[in-house]
């Protein structure tokens, strides 16, 4: 599912960024790869959603968060 329909709370690991590759190099120097465990702060419909990813939050727009897609986090 995409990233941008995760609830807040929900916790979840990245599976795969269909994204440019511009995007994709910021996203990684960001630490936003695959097999990243993300936890959604906040979030606003179609609109900018909070993370937070290795101990920082993040703010990503709702098309970058669509274009991530994600499952839901059994341990963590």
């Amino acid at each position: 599912m995409p990233l941008s329909m995760c609830r807040i709370g929900s916790t979840v690991v990245v599976k795969n960024l269909s994204v440019d590759e511009a995007l994709a190099k910021r996203l990684y120097s960001m630490g936003l790869i695959k097999g990243a465990f993300l936890k959604v702060i906040s979030t606003e419909h179609q609109g900018p959603m909070t993370i937070e990813l290795l101990g920082s939050q993040l703010a990503l727009g709702y098309e970058i968060a669509s274009q991530i897609q994600v499952v839901t986090a059994k341990y963590r």
